[in-house]
């Protein structure tokens, strides 16, 4: 079954992100150097490129867990680097599942999954609960809503962590390395959850090495090299036709 889970996803006429200009510093070194970017609502772009070249920094400013040092950022025509924005409304908007899965080892896994819209009165506990369920459901997770997290597989983690985020009920999903810590075997249960939310229509922001699903899943394909965009294309150019001699060369090795 398809995780159609966000029905109607903004078709506006404007870009669901769009970036201007951003750059990050870490004392002295900049890590993104002048980012422009836009994705379109229903959209998933993969950002890929070597260790060290920003990748991870550009979708934590989209979240705003990384404080950029100049530019801007706009969710749904609301810029989230403006003074006074409520960033806790912007994070229910913006669901993230990171590299390491980040669960409560002292609940539930349903319980991990309902924390959220429960704490900040989104939803009554009843209704939750029902949603948290169908999540899990659909996760193939059904059977472990109240396993505790230690007793579940890295791949099973991870897709608790995806529905944690679903369960928000989210405009823009944004993924960092989410199989990155996983053993192989446990990687494609996770890639098929995240195909089925493309298919479903969800805005996603995938930093990936999984160059295989990025080709099958993606509308858009940008490489990241020195903090910098060298390369943003659609797969099938990005992949047979690459314009950069970066990535050329990164395409060379890893594949």
């Amino acid at each position: 079954m398809s995780l159609a889970l966000h029905a109607s996803v903004p078709a506006g006429p404007g870009p669901m992100v769009k970036i201007v200009d951003l750059h990050v510093k870490f004392g002295r070194h900049e890590v993104l150097k002048g980012i422009h970017l836009e994705v379109a609502p229903r959209e998933v772009l993969s950002i890929v490129g070597p260790s060290g070249s920003g990748k991870s920094t550009l979708l934590h400013c989209v979240n705003r867990l990384q404080t950029a040092h100049r530019g801007h950022i706009w969710i749904e025509g609301v810029d989230i680097l403006a003074p006074g924005v409520d960033v806790n409304r912007l994070r229910r908007k913006v669901g993230m599942v990171f590299q390491h899965f980040n669960l409560f080892e002292n609940k539930t896994v349903l319980d991990n999954v309902i924390l959220a819209p429960v704490k900040l009165g989104l939803l009554p506990r009843a209704a939750a609960v029902a949603r948290g369920l169908d999540l899990l459901r659909q996760l193939g997770l059904a059977a472990k809503a109240q396993a505790w997290p230690h007793n579940l597989s890295g791949g099973q983690k991870q897709r608790v962590a995806i529905a944690r985020a679903l369960a928000m009920d989210p405009d823009l999903m944004l993924f960092d390395e989410p199989t990155s810590a996983l053993d192989p075997e446990m990687v494609k249960d996770v890639l098929d959850a995240m195909k089925d939310l493309a298919r479903g229509g969800m805005t996603m922001m995938v930093v990936t090495h999984e160059m295989g699903f990025a080709r099958e899943v993606s509308n858009r394909m940008v490489f990241l090299d020195e903090g910098l965009i060298v390369e943003d294309a659609p797969p099938e150019w990005f992949f047979n036709r690459p314009q950069n001699p970066r990535t050329k060369a990164f395409l060379e090795k890893i594949l």
